[in-house]
């Protein structure tokens, strides 16, 4: 079970502009979409790191609102995620 710690953005606008954005895209192995990604930094039972990413950047950005203490108590549907080992700083 992946237990989310922290939220972030790749979008153009939340990274400042479309090249930054590509990037990060090609770093993390995703295909730039217009309205790019929500990302759910996340952590299993054993401490190891995960990222949940969604183009549904509205609904992490809900999240967000709530509150990272919401974070531990929230079920999540594993159909909107797409799940990549290791968080965003570990890729580079």
């Amino acid at each position: 079970m992946l237990t989310p710690k922290e939220f972030a953005f790749a979008t153009p606008q939340d990274l400042g502009g479309t090249a930054a954005y590509r990037r990060v895209c090609k770093v993390a192995g995703l295909n730039p979409v217009p309205d790019g990604y929500g990302m759910l930094l996340a952590t299993d039972e054993n401490g190891d790191k995960y990222t949940l990413v969604t183009g549904d950047v509205e609904y992490v950005r809900a999240i967000a609102e709530a509150g990272t203490e919401t974070l531990a108590s929230l079920e999540l549907p594993p159909d909107k995620f797409l799940n990549r080992a290791g968080w965003p700083d570990d890729w580079i």
